[in-house]
């Protein structure tokens, strides 16, 4: 495996890097239309865990209090939009003493058209904290992405990200320091009146900072075309190939992939589909064929919202010791919003995948994956909202040395209160089920969060709805959602 041999202390500088970028694109030229916002916040909070270290053997019941004195600015014209949020963090544990700390949290958001044809964006997210404790996870990121129109219907996208973490490995359960890089390249060139060619590649390392088994190097190019033969009937066709490289090169994996799709329109924003795709896999000690036919239906409401949904089998043909097997599987891909009325909305979204080398536990190899969640919000009040939500996930791995299944299944609810426009109060419940076949421990936890914010005045904020990896990040990951 080959990788750029980076001290972590450099790596983890690599935000601050960006940050000036942006400092640098947001004052460099300022019009006679820009405005300024410097506003401090402060937020109290206290957060109630039963099994603060997710364990089934040692249930750690703990308290935190929690300080944080915000600030935040904005600066905007019509060039450029720059978000900038400062908050030391006092955090106060009852029980676990020694992780009492600071922590300065530093999140940047940027937008700016440096050209009549190309449009970038860049975040950083800081959590100000160095300490690394089993059951706190933190994360460091960054990205930076682009989109430049080559010709009036060509258009190239880039992006990098960034993510230097200390998480739960999905494999083990410890905690383990990670970075990942994510570098994609992109094309998109639409010859026709719905007929379009796509092409993308994407490199990416997860590298830790002692070796591991889950490390590794992938190289992913893809190209997809999509041709009308009539106003109603389409033809999509789809080739991909992933290169996996471990430490351990018996773990080292190609997969060639390809589909071809056929699309009957029924409406404006309904087609359905009959569709084949196929995939083999190779590594040192065995092959894999996946065979995979199916049907369904494409519902799609707004470039980044709709309903895909699709049924069929995936037949399984090993060289190895490993069973050759029918499995059932609802091809699924969806994220939808439902306002019901200016007061109530409900919020659906869900994903199925199946993989030979699953990102999160890269090692363990060949897996079939589904999650679901959704959230209800309803405005009881004027000044009361109220939110209930729940997620539930599902990973099989199949391979026959590491045969496991894993379970979370989440469920929450929370009440948010404004009885003054500077004043604002929310009560949270989230519960977590972890099940899981593998050595990994069983576990349930309860938590409990609330907190007092005093905030002066609305911040100057982007008036874009809340992207899909920001709600999937607060009905899969509500505890990180909740402490950020």
């Amino acid at each position: 495996m080959i990788t750029l041999n980076i001290p972590h202390t450099y790596r983890r500088r690599l935000p601050a890097l960006l940050a000036c970028i942006i400092a640098a694109m947001a004052f460099g030229t300022v019009s006679a239309r820009v405005v300024y916002q410097i506003m401090p916040t402060l937020t109290i909070s206290e957060e109630y865990s039963d099994n603060y270290l997710d364990s089934a053997t040692n249930e750690q019941e703990e308290f935190i209090t929690s300080y944080a004195l915000g600030f935040s600015m904005g600066i905007m014209d019509i060039n450029k939009q720059v978000f900038l949020s400062y908050s030391p963090t006092y955090r106060d544990h009852k029980n676990l003493n020694d992780r009492d700390r600071v922590d300065h949290i530093v999140s940047v958001d940027g937008a700016f058209r440096p050209s009549k044809y190309t449009e970038l964006e860049a975040s950083i997210y800081y959590s100000g904290n160095s300490d690394d404790f089993d059951g706190v996870q933190r994360e460091n990121r960054a990205l930076l992405s682009g989109t430049t129109q080559i010709k009036k219907h060509t258009v190239l996208t880039y992006s990098h990200t960034y993510s230097d973490r200390f998480d739960e490995q999905l494999r083990t359960g410890d905690f383990r320091n990670h970075t990942i890089n994510t570098t994609r390249v992109g094309l998109s060139h639409q010859y026709g009146k719905k007929d379009t060619l796509d092409l993308d590649v994407t490199y990416e390392t997860d590298i830790y900072d002692t070796s591991d088994d889950d490390e590794y190097e992938k190289i992913e190019p893809d190209a997809t075309i999509r041709h009308w033969l009539s106003p109603r009937d389409g033809i999509e066709a789809n080739l991909g190939f992933m290169k996996k490289d471990f430490d351990d090169a018996a773990n080292d994996i190609e997969t060639y992939s390809g589909h071809l799709r056929y699309i009957r329109n029924v409406s404006k924003t309904l087609d359905w589909f009959a569709k084949y795709r196929h995939s083999f896999s190779e590594t040192q000690e065995y092959t894999h064929h996946v065979f995979h036919p199916s049907v369904g239906i494409d519902w799609d409401i707004t470039e980044d919202a709709g309903v895909s949904i699709g049924v069929g089998a995936l037949f399984n043909a090993w060289s190895n010791e490993n069973s050759d097997d029918i499995d059932p599987f609802i091809e699924l891909d969806a994220f939808q919003r439902f306002d019901f009325s200016p007061r109530t909305s409900l919020v659906l979204t869900g994903e199925s995948d199946y993989s030979n080398s699953n990102d999160d536990a890269a090692s363990l190899g060949y897996n079939i994956s589904y999650k679901a969640g959704a959230e209800f919000n309803h405005q009881l009040l004027k000044t009361l909202y109220s939110s209930v939500y729940g997620s539930y996930q599902r990973i099989d791995f199949r391979e026959s040395a590491v045969e496991r299944t894993d379970d979370t299944a989440i469920l929450g609810a929370g009440l948010h209160y404004t009885p003054l426009r500077w004043l604002r109060l929310s009560l949270n419940y989230n519960f977590t089920d972890y099940r899981t076949t593998s050595t990994r421990e069983d576990y349930t936890e309860n938590q409990i969060y609330f907190s007092i914010g005093f905030i002066p005045e609305r911040p100057i904020r982007s008036d874009k709805g809340i992207s899909r990896d920001a709600f999937d990040d607060r009905v899969f990951n509500p505890t990180d959602y909740l402490s950020e």
